[in-house]
């Protein structure tokens, strides 16, 4: 009976560790995208964009490397980066850009605006 239970546990701890094996919460690897903005200056700022019909992704790569994407009227940009992470900034390009997650979300303080990105 003992060892039924063990057995047991171990398959629920395999199915746990499998069930939360995707994107992990606390890491910027993956994509995301431009949703709003933090203050009513960048709120205003990220909605006229989103109005006008401008997406903004970024795409950070496990091996360092990503992309940042622009879409206005139909017409793609992008631009390849490589990243680095330290002490609550992500340099890009050697830049460095202030940044946190919280609740799924990345802040990106982005010439003094930060903008918010939801994961896509």
């Amino acid at each position: 009976m003992k060892k039924t239970i063990a057995i047991l546990l171990a398959a629920l701890m395999v199915l746990a560790s499998i069930a939360c094996g995707g994107k992990k919460s606390d890491s910027v690897v993956g994509t995301w995208e431009l949703t709003d903005g933090e203050g009513e200056e960048a709120q205003q700022t990220v909605r006229m964009m989103l109005a006008l019909g401008m997406t903004m992704t970024f795409t950070f790569n496990e091996d360092g490397t990503g992309v940042m994407g622009v879409n206005l009227g139909g017409k793609d940009e992008s631009e390849n980066f490589t990243y680095t992470l330290e002490e609550g900034k992500i340099l890009i390009d050697g830049s460095p850009t202030e940044y946190r997650l919280d609740d799924g979300r990345l802040y990106l303080n982005i010439n003094g605006t930060v903008m918010i990105f939801g994961r896509k």
